[in-house]
C-alpha cells in the first residue's frame, strides 16, 4: 500500500494523461521537448514534469554545488567554544555555518538539535534556506576515508592529495580536478590510472607522460593528443600502436633519443615553443565526433560501459544503464537529471550522491535512501528536507518522528508542494549557499559579475587579499627560465601570479617533481591554471554539423565554430584505426 496515498493520487492526475509535448522554460524562455521516454522516467521516479529546460536544470543543479574547483576561504569554526580559522569553500563572510572535521564528525552534537516544524502557511524554498544557513555543515565536503588531503575538495579513499577537487582512489596528486586511480600526477584534468604525468588532460592508463591530452595507455610520450597504445612518442596525433615518433615521423631508436637530448624542457621558454608548435599541428589533427568506449543505444560524449543513455555526459567508469539528463556518473543507474555520484541508482534532480538509491532533489549525500530535499547527510533513509544528519531516520526538516508519524506528515507536505508548484523543482539558485563564480555552474555556464547579480544569484566579491609585505616575494617573470637554476630557497618566497596577481607557493613535493621530470616552475596561480586547462575539455553539450569527410549530420562534442576536422564515427575509424 502507498504510504503518501494523497500525494500519489494528486501526482497521477498530473501524470495519467502526460503526452509528449513541447513546453517553455520558466528561466530561459526556450523551448525544450518532454519526450515519451522522459514521462515513463517521471513515472517510474514519482515525480511531475519540470518547469526548466535540461541546460537550466543542470545549471541549477551546479549552481548549488562545488566540486569542479579546488575553491579554499577561510572562515571561522561555528563550534561552541571554537574561534580557530578553517580551510572551507565557504567565505568568512557566507552566513553558512561550518564546523571543523573533527568536531563535525565526533558525537559532541546532534544536528537534531536544530530541527523545527514544517510551515505550511510560507514558501518551503525559504523555510529551507533558513535551516540550511543555521545547521553547521562540513567546511570542505571532505570524505573521511581520505589521509593527508586537507586541501581537497570532495572526493573519496585517497592520500596525500593537494590543491585538488574529487580525488577518488587516488595518491600524490597535485592541481587539478577529478584523478581517479592515479597516482604521482601534477596539473591535470581527468586522469585515470595515471602515474607520474603532467599536464595531463582526458588522460587514461598513461605514465610518465608531459602535455598530453586525450590519450590512452601511452608511456614516455610528450605532446600528444588522441594517441593510444604509444610510447616515446613527441608532438604527435592519431597514433596507434607506435613508438619512436616524433611530430608524427617514423624515427630509428637512437635517431629518436638524439633528437630528445636536444630538447630541454627543463627551460620556460622551450616549453612555451613547443606548446606553440604543438597547437599549430593540431588544427591538422582528425577528431572524433564522440569519445565513447562500450556505449550502447546513447546520446552522449565521454561515456564508458553504458547502455540506454540520453543526454549524458562523462561517466568515468562502470557499468551504467537507463540515464537521462546527467553528468558525471561512475557505476550509477535509472536516473534522470543527475549530476556527480557514483554507485547511485533511481536518483532524479540532485547533485553529488555516492552509495545512494531513491533520492530526489538533494545535494551532496553519502550511504543513503529514500531522502527528498536533503543536504550533507550520510548514512540516512526516509528523511525529508534535512540537513547534516548522520545516522537517522524518519526525520523531517531536521526533527524526529515515529514510522508512522513521519509518512502522514510527509504526505500532507508534498500534497501542498505539489498544489502550490513546488514539489518537483530544486532549490532555486536564490537560495544557494554557494557563489555563483565559485560554483560547478561558473565553469559550464559562465556568467559576469553583472548578470549574475541581475538573476539575484549568490555572489560575493573577492576580499582574499594577502598583505605581502609579511613575505619575501617574486614575480613570476624574474623566476629562472630552467628547472636547473632553482634553489631550494624558492620554498621560502612567495611568487606573484603573471595572469592573475594571485600569490602561491611551491610545495616540496612539487619541486622534487619539477626536478626529477625535469619541468620549468609554474609562473601562473594554481586555480587559475586549473581553470585554463577545463577550456581544454569537452563541454556538457553537443552539437550537430555534418562530417567533416563524409559529410553526413552528426552529433559532436567539439563547437562547431572552432572549425576542427571532425570525423563521423565510420570516417574516423577508416583513417585512424
Amino acid at each position: 500500500m502507498s504510504k503518501t496515498p494523497n500525494f500519489d493520487k494528486a501526482l497521477a492526475e498530473i501524470l495519467d494523461n502526460l503526452q509528449p509535448h513541447t513546453r517553455r522554460c520558466l528561466q530561459c524562455q526556450k523551448d525544450f521537448d518532454i519526450f515519451a521516454e522522459d514521462i515513463e522516467m517521471y513515472k517510474k521516479l514519482q515525480v511531475p514534469p519540470p518547469k526548466l529546460c535540461p541546460d537550466c536544470r543542470m545549471q541549477r543543479r551546479m549552481g548549488n554545488a562545488i566540486h569542479f574547483l579546488p575553491i579554499f576561504r577561510k572562515k571561522t569554526c561555528s563550534a561552541s567554544g571554537h574561534s580557530e580559522k578553517l580551510i572551507s569553500i565557504y567565505s568568512e563572510k557566507n552566513p553558512v555555518k561550518v564546523y571543523d572535521d573533527d568536531y563535525y564528525n565526533s558525537d559532541q552534537w546532534d544536528a537534531l538539535n536544530f530541527g523545527r516544524d514544517y510551515d505550511f502557511s510560507n514558501n518551503f524554498f525559504d523555510q529551507f534556506n533558513n535551516l540550511l544557513l543555521n545547521v553547521p555543515h562540513q567546511a570542505l565536503q571532505r570524505d573521511f576515508k581520505s589521509a593527508g588531503c586537507e586541501y581537497t575538495v570532495s572526493g573519496t579513499s585517497s592520500k596525500n592529495c593537494y590543491y585538488v577537487s574529487g580525488p577518488w582512489f587516488s595518491e600524490n596528486a597535485y592541481y587539478g580536478r577529478l584523478p581517479s586511480y592515479s597516482k604521482d600526477c601534477i596539473e591535470f584534468l581527468n586522469v585515470s590510472n595515471c602515474e607520474g604525468c603532467y599536464e595531463g588532460v582526458e588522460l587514461d592508463h598513461c605514465y610518465n607522460c608531459k602535455f598530453c591530452r586525450n590519450s590512452s595507455n601511452c608511456i614516455d610520450s610528450h605532446f600528444i593528443f588522441d594517441c593510444k597504445n604509444c610510447s616515446n612518442c613527441f608532438g604527435c596525433f592519431n597514433l596507434r600502436n607506435k613508438q619512436y615518433y616524433f611530430f608524427n615521423e617514423q624515427l630509428s631508436k637512437e635517431a629518436y633519443e638524439e633528437k630528445l637530448k636536444s630538447i630541454d624542457l627543463g627551460k620556460k621558454s622551450v616549453v612555451e615553443q613547443f606548446k606553440n608548435q604543438f597547437e599549430e599541428l593540431l588544427k591538422k589533427a582528425i577528431r572524433k565526433n564522440l569519445s565513447n568506449i562500450k556505449a550502447e543505444n546513447f546520446v552522449g560524449n565521454n561515456l564508458k560501459e553504458c547502455k540506454n543513455c540520453f543526454w549524458v555526459f562523462e561517466n568515468i567508469g562502470g557499468p551504467t544503464e537507463n540515464l537521462r539528463y546527467c553528468q558525471t556518473q561512475e557505476k550509477s543507474n535509472n536516473s534522470m537529471d543527475f549530476t556527480g555520484g557514483s554507485l547511485a541508482n533511481h536518483i532524479y534532480e540532485s547533485a553529488r550522491v555516492f552509495t545512494g538509491s531513491s533520492v530526489k532533489f538533494s545535494l551532496m549525500l553519502r550511504v543513503v535512501q529514500e531522502m527528498e530535499y536533503c543536504a550533507d547527510c550520510n548514512n540516512c533513509s526516509y528523511c525529508f528536507s534535512c540537513v547534516s544528519l548522520k545516522n537517522k531516520k524518519y526525520c523531517i526538516f531536521n526533527k524526529q518522528y515515529d514510522e508512522e508519524e513521519y509518512w502522514q506528515k510527509l504526505d500532507k507536505i508534498k500534497v501542498k508542494m505539489l498544489k502550490d508548484g513546488e514539489y518537483g523543482e530544486l532549490f532555486p539558485l536564490v537560495n544557494s549557499i554557494v557563489p555563483y563564480a565559485d560554483s560547478n555552474a561558473s565553469i559550464e555556464f559562465y556568467l559576469p559579475k553583472e548578470e549574475i547579480i541581475k538573476n539575484g544569484w549568490h555572489w560575493e566579491d573577492d576580499e582574499s587579499g594577502v598583505d605581502l609585505s609579511k613575505f619575501q616575494t617574486i614575480k613570476a617573470s624574474d623566476l629562472p627560465d630552467d628547472i636547473k637554476d632553482v634553489s631550494d630557497n624558492i620554498l621560502n618566497k612567495v611568487i606573484v601570479c603573471e595572469k592573475t596577481g594571485k600569490p602561491f607557493r611551491i610545495t616540496k613535493f612539487e619541486l622534487d617533481f619539477y626536478r626529477k621530470k625535469n619541468i620549468p616552475l609554474p609562473r601562473i596561480h594554481p586555480l587559475q591554471r586549473i581553470k585554463d586547462r577545463f577550456e581544454l575539455r569537452h563541454p556538457f553539450k553537443l552539437w550537430q554539423y555534418p562530417c567533416s569527410n563524409c559529410g553526413q549530420t552528426m552529433y559532436s562534442g567539439y563547437d562547431s565554430t572552432k572549425k576542427y576536422k571532425v570525423y563521423c564515427e565510420q570516417c574516423y575509424l577508416k583513417e585512424v584505426i
